[in-house]
């Protein structure tokens, strides 16, 4: 008997995580990338000796990787060295302050007592909340999602009932913070957990704690190499399995075909570079579901209903990203830092509400020859910056105004200390929100699809089963459970696991 095929649209982290899977399954797998590598939103730039990770910067809850070595029959350690980062994070504020987030968890808690003036029980009480929601939501929300919402009560019955309030509650992520600490800095600290789904803290839902969770109990990992070594592990470990890689293969088409005149369509293959056709017993396609609808399923009934429904909500924050070489070595810096604006709230208004670029942005940078000194000259730093801009509008100007927000950020790292980054950049390179759309098919130039901006938002999002589309799945950092690296290799998890249910 044949083997049944797959067809996997986009060699981003979800679609080749999604290929190694279905292959030890027995599949036969094709990867159908347009670009001329693997890597999707997780890139690699060079230049004069600096290599930077384009995309995301840090590894966090590392049993999900290793499990995926694991299910592939390899072991994790044999493609990818693994090295701690502490602090996690280094912030940094207006007044001049400094606070270290660390793993080791009596210096964050030493760090927090400082600021809260207690004896570490704000720290505690909130570690503690946050694992309840982690131990009860993650559950239902990035392991093992149930079908149906009763599903989720199956199991540890009593348990599970009594943690429905606060899976449940409307609360926002800054509502919760704001109660349990009394500090602003440490309370910007915890809201700015909300930008790693690329969303506004003061309209997440307060599920949303359970990812600073995850990030201090787990710690925070590099790849020896630069993130960018996951992706070329994952393609190597695919390949030793026999799955196949197409590259300058862009998919313009999926197709489908319909049985009788009320039957579902289903999913038979792919249109690639317009005029290949290639068939398969499934589809999945890491991209995001709103260029699905509007490019790939262009024609088929519904779906210009499916895309107008997913158009409805907000879009997660989009990057603008600067990539600078640098000189010189502030010894200030950490390998990951955050410099905080003065009014987040504000910054969250101007970007979510106004949908203006904030004047005075939060900005992240790593700089990850801190940790690695494969990434840079000796004696010189590889900065990744960036700051979160609201979504692409039909009218954007980001080729007029991108230089001009290059420089705000520049003067605003150096009014908060980097007096000396401006004579030391040697090369640099702007990503605007433009650019990433263009190259990963994001649509809006969102960074993760749809934003968590209700308390619904979790569950709404899209899931594995493209609806209305029979052998159609998605998979990636724009569907369920959301985006990052860990998150998006449990999406793959889910998805194959529709995949094979759907099969037998």
């Amino acid at each position: 008997m044949a083997s049944p095929t797959a067809l996997v649209v986009g060699a981003g982290l979800g679609g080749m995580a999604s290929a190694i899977r279905l292959r030890r399954a027995g599949w036969k797998v094709t990867v159908l990338e347009k670009n001329t590598r693997v890597g999707g939103k997780l890139d690699r730039h060079a230049a004069e000796g600096f290599l930077w990770d384009v995309g995301p910067t840090a590894v966090t809850l590392t049993p999900v990787l290793t499990e995926l070595f694991e299910h592939a029959g390899q072991r994790l350690e044999d493609y990818l060295e693994l090295t701690p980062v502490d602090p996690i994070c280094r912030s940094f504020f207006p007044d001049g302050k400094v606070l270290n987030t660390w793993s080791k968890a009596h210096l964050f808690q030493i760090e927090i007592a400082r600021r809260e003036q207690d004896q570490g029980q704000a720290l505690e009480g909130f570690l503690r909340y946050a694992r309840r929601l982690h131990d009860l939501g993650g559950e239902a929300w990035l392991y093992h999602p149930p079908r149906t919402p009763f599903g989720f009560l199956r199991g540890n019955f009593l348990k599970r009932l009594r943690g429905l309030p606060a899976l449940l509650s409307r609360r926002t992520l800054a509502d919760v913070v704001e109660r349990r600490f009394k500090n602003l800095q440490v309370r910007q600290v915890f809201e700015r957990y909300a930008a790693y789904t690329g969303s506004s803290p003061f309209l997440a839902p307060s599920l949303l704690n359970l990812i600073p969770y995850i990030e201090i109990q787990g710690g925070s990992w590099h790849l020896r190499g630069g993130v960018f070594r996951l992706v070329e592990a994952l393609e190597k470990c695919a390949r030793e399995l026999g799955v196949e890689f197409m590259f300058d293969a862009e998919v313009t088409s999926i197709l489908t075909e319909r049985r009788g005149r009320f039957g579902a369509p289903r999913a038979r293959g792919a249109l690639v570079n317009t005029r290949i056709r290639m068939e398969a017993d499934a589809v999945v396609c890491n991209t995001d579901p709103a260029h699905a609808w509007t490019r790939l399923l262009q024609g088929l009934p519904g779906a210009s209903r499916a895309f107008r429904r997913l158009a409805k909500r907000p879009f997660s924050l989009a990057p603008f990203l600067i990539l600078w070489g640098v000189k010189h070595r502030d010894p200030r810096l950490a390998h990951h830092n955050v410099f905080f604006s003065s009014d987040l709230r504000a910054e969250s208004h101007e970007l979510v509400a106004r949908r203006r670029a904030a004047q005075e942005p939060t900005l992240y940078v790593g700089v990850s020859s801190r940790t690695d000194p494969t990434q840079a000259p000796p004696g010189q730093d590889n900065y990744f910056v960036m700051a979160h801009v609201p979504p692409l509008e039909p009218d954007h100007h980001w080729d007029r105004d991108r230089d001009a927000y290059r420089d705000l950020i520049l003067a605003r790292l150096e009014k908060m200390g980097l007096d000396a980054l401006r004579r030391n950049i040697v090369c640099e390179k702007i990503i605007t929100p433009a650019d990433f759309a263009a190259r990963v098919h994001a649509f809006r130039g969102a960074i993760h699809g749809s934003a968590f901006h209700s308390f619904g938002s979790v569950w709404r999002r899209p899931r594995a089963r493209c609806p209305g589309v029979r052998g159609l799945y998605f998979v990636g950092g724009c569907v369920r459970p959301g985006g990052g690296i860990p998150f998006v290799l449990l999406s793959a998890q889910q998805t194959v696991g529709a995949i094979l249910d759907d099969a037998r």
